[in-house]
């Protein structure tokens, strides 16, 4: 996989008269993130009343979670949660457990909420204990950089278009829509627009095989990809290699992607509950038509080094670095 930069905008941070008129950067906080080198994931460390525990890093996720064995062992005890949460294994849960105190980094955001999932399983051969979803977070701009392995946090107090403070030769700015509670993009998969979600925690980019058959005309019958597992036809599973994912001018060359079906919503334990819209439907009827075509896993966007800018709505990218910034390195 390569990345490529296109028609690309470079940020002047130029211009004294803009500068009176608006805040510099301001980070503040800043977090080592460790690889899950198996999977492709990214953890961070979270210390919750007073003990250190592992975090998955999800921008895809909704809610922060915590798995039942972690919650046991710190002896939180589970309250009737106003959600109910069902993961992609089916898996459904409405209950919660309440910290006292939850630290990340050099914040400590106080008593904190967590929905508890089970799944014995998938938590005996993942090593993290719950899940942080940086949607909740949404009052404070988001870096990602996975070049020098952090997460930084930064005021959304700051002048617009002004955020890409490491070295870069140029950036590509894409529209975010949050609405739905996740990272939601405007992407290009080999000349076909498609909506995409940000997702760091899917290991794999995926397209969805109802969307893949309407806007790609895609065969199951169609070559597989060279260099991947193979098709799985009995689960519609699909990998195939496409010339090119591009944001806005920053293309991926020759990205693998999973084409198979995608169920948002409750999925196999879903109950029948309605919406009422211009017809009745089911909730997760409702959520599946309004849910991206494709997830864009941590396959492609470990490539990349992304800026969430929350009151501008947009998506700063340039290709990762293995070089620390120095705003990363001042507040360790």
């Amino acid at each position: 996989m390569r990345v490529v930069l296109a028609v690309l905008l470079t940020i002047g941070f130029g211009g004294a008269a803009k500068a009176a008129d608006c805040s510099a950067l301001h980070i503040k906080n800043s977090v080592k993130i460790e690889p899950i080198q198996r999977f492709g994931l990214v953890m961070i460390p979270i210390t919750l009343n007073g003990v250190e525990k592992r975090f998955l890093l999800d921008t895809g996720g909704g809610l922060n979670s915590i798995s039942r064995e972690a919650a046991q062992e710190l002896k939180l005890p589970e309250l009737t949660s106003r959600y109910r949460t069902v993961d992609l294994y089916g898996n459904s849960s409405q209950s919660y457990v309440r910290v006292q105190e939850a630290v990340l980094g050099s914040a400590n955001v106080g008593g904190a909420e967590f929905q508890v999932y089970s799944n014995p399983d998938l938590a005996a051969r993942l090593p993290f204990d719950g899940i942080f979803a940086t949607g909740r977070f949404a009052h404070d701009d988001i870096e990602l950089d996975f070049g020098a392995e952090r997460v930084n946090f930064f005021s959304t107090d700051h002048c617009d278009g002004r955020v890409v403070y490491w070295p870069h030769d140029a950036t590509a700015i894409v529209p975010v829509d949050m609405t739905r509670g996740h990272l939601e993009v405007p992407v290009v998969l080999d000349g076909h627009p498609m909506t995409a979600i940000l997702d760091t925690g899917a290991t794999r980019t995926v397209l969805n095989l109802a969307r893949a058959q309407r806007k790609l005309n895609f065969l199951p019958d169609a070559s597989a990809a060279p260099n991947s597992f193979k098709d799985d036809p009995e689960n519609e599973v699909y990998p195939r290699r496409f010339s090119s994912l591009s944001f806005e001018g920053v293309a991926i060359g020759n990205p693998l992607v999973v084409i198979r079906p995608l169920q948002f919503g409750g999925g196999k334990n879903s109950d029948n509950r309605t919406a009422l819209g211009s017809r009745a439907e089911h909730l997760d009827d409702q959520i599946n038509r309004l849910s991206p075509d494709m997830i864009i896993g941590m396959d492609v966007l470990r490539h990349l080094h992304m800026y969430i800018a929350i009151k501008e709505r947009k998506l700063y990218i340039t290709p990762a670095s293995a070089q620390e910034n120095g705003a990363a390195a001042s507040a360790k």
